[in-house]
């Protein structure tokens, strides 16, 4: 293998190489710059009517021995967005409402990951409320959970401790950064093909000058 072609062959390489590099720091290194050591996000999906007894007629309905014309699911979504871990937080989870015949029937916990989550305890209850602790959210640990009301109300989400931030994550938010990650990578491929093709247009340019030089 000659010179040129030998370097032809390492700019065609190193170049690619370099400025996926960039763009890996642009998009991993900064956000993890400016990114807080403690960070608890959460998102509200939208209620999910699982039964309505005005639409379904004349059936009685009833759970825990509670006749409900009106079956609700809502679920808060829960992942600790940090660096470090997260050890025995208490989380509180508050419907908005002050309508007396609001009853929360049940709830259920899904975690990520499935097995070996960690505790999860019931502390307190009332008619508008629960509160959980969680013994252990490791980076990147998520755990959603639906609550079985008979009434839609908002959702309101409490929780503290020792250096934690609590960022609220909107679904237009969480589409934005999908979106953002998509359009990174797609630059970067596209300028990698650019300063590609400029190198070959370049070589070409030398060996045409070359060739022109009186021996």
């Amino acid at each position: 293998m000659d010179e040129k072609t030998s370097i032809w062959l390492r700019n065609l390489l190193i170049i690619p190489l370099v400025v996926g590099l960039i763009v890996a720091v642009f998009q991993f290194g900064l956000p993890k710059f400016f990114e807080k050591n403690s960070e608890l996000s959460y998102s509200l999906e939208e209620p999910n009517i699982h039964l309505d007894k005005n639409t379904m007629g004349d059936v009685k309905v009833e759970i825990n021995d509670i006749e409900t014309s009106l079956l609700v699911a809502q679920s808060a979504r829960i992942w600790n967005s940090g660096e470090l871990p997260i050890k025995t937080l208490p989380i509180r989870y508050v419907f908005e409402t002050s309508t007396s015949t609001f009853k929360i029937f049940m709830f259920t916990h899904n975690t990520k990951p499935k097995y070996e989550f960690g505790n999860i305890r019931s502390t307190e209850a009332d008619q508008y409320s629960r509160r959980f602790i969680y013994d252990l959210l490791n980076p990147g640990d998520e755990v959603t959970i639906t609550f079985l009301t008979n009434e839609t109300a908002p959702i309101s989400v409490y929780a503290k401790s020792e250096g934690l931030s609590i960022k609220l994550v909107e679904p237009s938010d969480r589409k934005a950064i999908d979106l953002m990650g998509v359009a990174i990578a797609m630059f970067a491929s596209v300028l990698s093909m650019f300063l590609v093709l400029w190198q070959l247009r370049f070589l070409k340019f030398i060996r045409s000058i070359r060739r022109k030089r009186p021996k």
